[in-house]
């Protein structure tokens, strides 16, 4: 008798959460139309990837939609010795000394990559050592209408954000899940 009265109460929950995010088919269908969005919009320099709770299906009141914007040219290493260099990419080492735990400064590994047209404007020098700054990421080519919030442009209402990545390489599953936080929770943390 418990067991009824348990499963009851289930699918009492699932019928009520249906009726604020929408049925099983609704949330898929939500989800492959951002995908499909996604895909068509990549490029050979950027790939856009939706994420937050609409990328998950789910259209709550006042849910923002969140888009990260991998940029393709850059490639993240873990440090110095794990650098692989690949064509007309440009080389970026995590500095996680004098950084709060969880963040990590990005920092260029030749100087002559600074003037790249996508990085130029976005670097800061530190004494000898050139980084990037997520404050100057957030700031140049901000768009009509947007405003700067953290580490993303956002729509002054806070519906919208925009986040710009990079890929992050590991080779060493031991750092890994630790690194890879600080690589993607943001770019850097010189402001």
């Amino acid at each position: 008798m418990n067991q009824f009265k348990d499963k009851n109460v289930s699918l009492q929950f699932y019928n009520y959460l249906c009726n604020i995010v929408g049925s099983e088919e609704v949330v898929r269908t939500r989800r492959e139309i951002l995908n499909a969005k996604d895909i068509v919009e990549n490029t050979t320099s950027v790939t856009f990837i939706s994420s937050g709770s609409k990328a998950e299906g789910l259209d709550i009141k006042k849910s923002d939609f969140d888009l990260m914007i991998l940029i393709k040219c850059i490639r993240v290493h873990v440090g110095l010795n794990d650098i692989q260099l690949y064509r007309n990419k440009t080389p970026l080492v995590m500095v996680t000394n004098d950084t709060k735990p969880g963040f990590a400064k990005l920092k260029f590994v030749d100087k002559s990559d600074v003037d790249n047209a996508i990085t130029h404007d976005c670097c800061e020098i530190l004494g000898e050592e050139t980084y990037i700054s997520s404050k100057r990421v957030g700031e140049s080519n901000l768009p009509v209408g947007l405003i700067i919030h953290g580490p993303y442009q956002s729509t002054p209402d806070g519906k919208y954000d925009l986040l710009f990545l990079s890929h992050c390489i590991l080779k060493s599953c031991k750092r890994g899940a630790q690194d890879t936080g600080r690589a993607f929770k943001k770019m850097d943390t010189i402001q």
